[in-house]
């Protein structure tokens, strides 16, 4: 019996051993799955769609005299109503006297039994040193917005990373916002959007060598969501953006690194919820840390950096906005 204990010790450890990477690579595998899953969901080949993102893209490009070639495409069938999918795309537009291009941005509200585009929706994103797209750039969220009985607005989610560095008086600092979240509704044959370029991620740090804290560094990283309220503006639900993250800060001595979240509500004005850059994701994210170290001047500056954080400020998307 004695000789067996050993032989059964390595059995039993390499039992462990066959189940924890079976676990691990299940792990794996349902993770790879997910992410596949998701891109199949956006896929707009595989939802037979792509013949009418094509023939609209034609329609667009005799339109404006652009290159027939579109960019970033992606679709989505309604979880609330498979009758229907959201299209959306990028196609070139023009390039300024700086180099950096802008895009056509296509939403379409498309039938996938007639393939009829029932509403649409023509916006232009502005590239420039600070804002680029992507071979990911948009995505369609598929999380319900009910903003009241009869209307469940659209996501779309754009990943333009916007890099807001200055120096200023401070030896560094940099911000930066992505995934910008845009909600359209359905009003006759066009898609307004309610919602527009709304920042759910953000990313903020910097030194500050006069400061109490004698050069100290801190970084805030959060990352957002928005929910809908019980709560109405004008006929339309609230919303709350709700954004979590950590706060990473040193003295060159000590590190200390802690959970932040903030929220901030939304309300619809009668023609969209108003995006205040300078009030996001929270009035206290902007406000001087416990470390004495405050990003931003107690000049007007502060305002026009938060105005650039919009990556589409160009006055062209009014022009062709449907």
């Amino acid at each position: 019996m004695k000789l067996m204990i050993k032989p059964l010790i390595i059995f039993t450890a390499l039992q462990s051993v066959i189940a924890f990477n079976a676990n691990s690579y299940a792990e794996a595998s349902l993770e790879q799955e997910s992410y596949q899953q998701n891109n199949q969901q956006q896929d707009c080949s595989l939802n037979q769609l792509s013949s009418v993102l094509d023939f609209d893209a034609a329609l667009v490009t005799r339109k404006y005299g652009l290159s027939l070639a579109t960019d970033n495409t992606v679709c989505r069938v309604l979880p609330h109503n498979k009758e229907q999918a959201l299209l959306s795309y990028f196609q070139y537009y023009q390039s300024d006297e700086d180099g950096f291009s802008s895009n056509l941005w296509r939403v379409l509200l498309v039938n996938r039994y007639s393939n009829k585009v029932e509403a649409s929706y023509t916006g232009v994103i502005q590239e420039s040193s600070a804002i680029k797209s992507h071979s990911d750039s948009i995505s369609i969220d598929s999380a319900s917005y009910r903003l009241n009985d009869n209307t469940r607005a659209l996501g779309l989610v754009l990943d333009l990373a916007n890099h807001d560095t200055s120096l200023q008086e401070y030896e560094y600092r940099a911000f930066k916002t992505n995934r910008f979240l845009s909600l359209f509704v359905q009003e006759g044959d066009k898609l307004r959007p309610v919602l527009k370029h709304l920042p759910l991620d953000y990313d903020l740090e910097g030194t500050d060598t006069a400061g109490s804290n004698g050069g100290g560094y801190l970084h805030y990283g959060v990352q957002g969501r928005v929910e809908v309220l019980s709560t109405t503006s004008h006929g339309y639900h609230d919303l709350k953006l709700v954004t979590q993250g950590q706060q990473y800060s040193t003295d060159g001595e000590y590190d200390q690194t802690e959970e932040i979240s903030f929220s901030t509500e939304l309300n619809y004005s009668g023609s969209r919820y108003p995006v205040i850059t300078e009030q996001l994701p929270a009035a206290e994210f902007w406000q001087i840390n416990q470390t004495g170290v405050n990003f931003l001047t107690e000049s007007n500056n502060s305002h026009e950096a938060a105005s650039q954080t919009n990556p589409n400020s160009s006055q062209a998307e009014s022009q062709y906005a449907n």
